[in-house]
């Protein structure tokens, strides 16, 4: 089966020309390559139309003249793929070379999965590795469309450039340009509810790339709305997901707490006049979601 691989990205010069030679420098070379520019303001259109003249057969840019957000521009990676597998990079991660040539092998495999992901590695700002998404805890495989809505995956965090069927990426509906931050995650919500059943390959042949911004510096009260956003989307969802699984609801608590508990420690670590009022606002703030004890978090608020 074909595969295209859609790129996008903006304003990540260095990082994009990583991001696109891990791809063309795959054992098993995509047949297309759709890189999506969202109207950077730095010299990324021009690379971009440098690999577009030198594999004109594979590397096709589309380089928007208006910003409009990564949602945006997977939408139009979705709507201009023509391959029968598609796989998303975002414009500052990378692929180890096995990476679709593993995941095809587990395609092809006996029993036939209809999608595949794998382990990949977090690093720094540089590229240097820092840790596994999964490392001692398996992530689950099947139907997974309540482990995604409820985050209950490794790290509390989703898994990155799945390879799926364009057909099942479309039936989905694409990504909802109202989601400012969490686009991903709602994309795969539907994702799971279309992919019949998931594999895994257990090795980290992808990484994900960490700038070090903290989560309090981004507004945790917009993490918290998008939670609210999905909620409210999906409500239907989640009630038929907690009658015949359970644990939806508790999930989504959790993952608020979560949010909370780390925007404590962000602001403890940063150590600015009056952090720890802050942080402690955040922590017991957290408590209403799930009582949990985070002694990293209260060592950081209390020591001198």
């Amino acid at each position: 089966m074909n595969v295209t691989v859609g790129i996008t990205s903006y304003n990540q010069r260095d990082y994009l020309i990583e991001a696109i030679d891990s791809v063309l420098a795959q054992s098993a070379p995509p047949d297309e390559v759709i890189i999506v520019d969202d109207a950077s303001t730095d010299d990324s259109p021009q690379v971009i139309a440098g690999y577009a003249a030198r594999y004109p057969e594979r590397v096709r840019p589309i380089l928007l003249t208006e910003n409009s957000g990564p949602n945006a521009a997977r939408n139009h990676v979705l709507a201009a793929a023509t391959s029968d597998l598609l796989a998303f990079l975002d414009g500052d991660d990378r692929w180890r070379p096995e990476k679709l040539a593993r995941a095809l092998a587990r395609l092809g495999a006996a029993d036939r999965p209809d999608a595949v992901f794998d382990n990949f590695t977090f690093t720094d700002g540089d590229g240097h590795p820092l840790f596994l998404w999964a490392d001692g805890q398996r992530p689950p495989e099947g139907r997974l469309q309540r482990q995604v809505l409820t985050l209950d995956l490794p790290r509390t965090t989703l898994f990155r450039s799945e390879l799926v069927p364009t057909a099942l990426w479309r039936a989905a509906g694409g990504y909802d340009p109202s989601f400012a931050i969490y686009g991903d995650w709602d994309a795969r919500i539907r994702q799971a509810g279309v992919v019949g059943r998931y594999a895994y390959v257990d090795a980290p042949l992808s990484e994900y790339r960490r700038h070090g911004a903290g989560l309090s510096s981004r507004g945790v009260e917009a993490h918290l709305a998008a939670v609210d956003h999905v909620e409210h989307k999906y409500a239907d969802l989640i009630d038929r997901l907690e009658r015949a699984e359970g644990g939806v609801r508790d999930g989504l608590q959790r993952w608020r707490a979560k949010l909370l508990r780390r925007a404590a420690l962000d602001v403890a670590l940063r150590r600015t006049p009056g952090f720890r009022a802050a942080a402690l606002g955040y922590y017991r703030r957290s408590l209403n979601y799930h009582r949990a004890i985070d002694t990293r978090t209260l060592w950081h608020m209390v020591k001198p």
